[in-house]
């Protein structure tokens, strides 16, 4: 009863403890970039020693794949945005997309650092590209579920969210720049919108 007792607090302040080291890691990765980040530095970021460090993860490269899937999974609470649900009624979908592309707008915008980062290591690390992949099809799994569930058309539905999702993600890219392409956000919002409605009711 007593280990029972002992053991919770322990095992929260781990968590919290490995939590942190998650956080520097994410800090320091877009302050320097990951080459150039030293397991010191984000031990030093964490307020922890870098023995400490090593207790939670085995090297450089585990904490940087752990870090990325503790931002996938916290990415709301990361972004100080909430998680939308999709609408029962389809007729509120425009509402839904645009209020989503706002989202990931600020997500892009504030987090552009560290996304350019892991963004350009999808292209050199292995080990980093299959974690993307894994973690990508895990979400459009489920989001897919959803989506089947008002959709009049489902066929293609795997292809059409997959290309939903890829102009969503390029119209945050534009913006992360609007300002060098001199473009209207609200046009370009408008735009990507009701591109996205149409490949999803196609």
């Amino acid at each position: 009863m007593t280990v029972e007792k002992t053991a919770k607090p322990v095992q929260a302040r781990s968590q919290k403890t490995r939590d942190s080291i998650l956080q520097a890691a994410l800090s320091m990765y877009a302050k320097k970039g990951y080459h150039k980040t030293t397991v010191d530095e984000i031990a030093a970021e964490a307020g922890v020693s870098t023995g400490i460090a090593y207790r939670y993860f085995r090297n450089k490269k585990d904490m940087l794949l752990a870090a990325i899937s503790y931002a996938a999974d916290n990415i709301g609470s990361i972004a100080g945005t909430d998680e939308l649900c999709i609408p029962e009624d389809p007729k509120d979908m425009q509402g839904y997309l645009t209020a989503l592309l706002k989202d990931f707008e600020k997500l892009h915008i504030k987090y552009r650092d560290i996304h350019e980062e892991i963004e350009g290591l999808q292209h050199t690390d292995e080990d980093v590209r299959k974690l993307y992949i894994t973690m990508t099809d895990e979400k459009m799994t489920g989001a897919i579920a959803k989506l089947s569930a008002f959709m009049a058309d489902d066929r293609n539905i795997r292809e059409k969210a997959y290309s939903a999702v890829g102009i969503m993600e390029q119209h945050c890219h534009m913006m992360m720049n609007s300002e060098l392409y001199r473009l209207d956000t609200d046009v370009m919002r408008d735009i990507t919108v009701n591109a996205v409605i149409g490949v999803l009711g196609s």
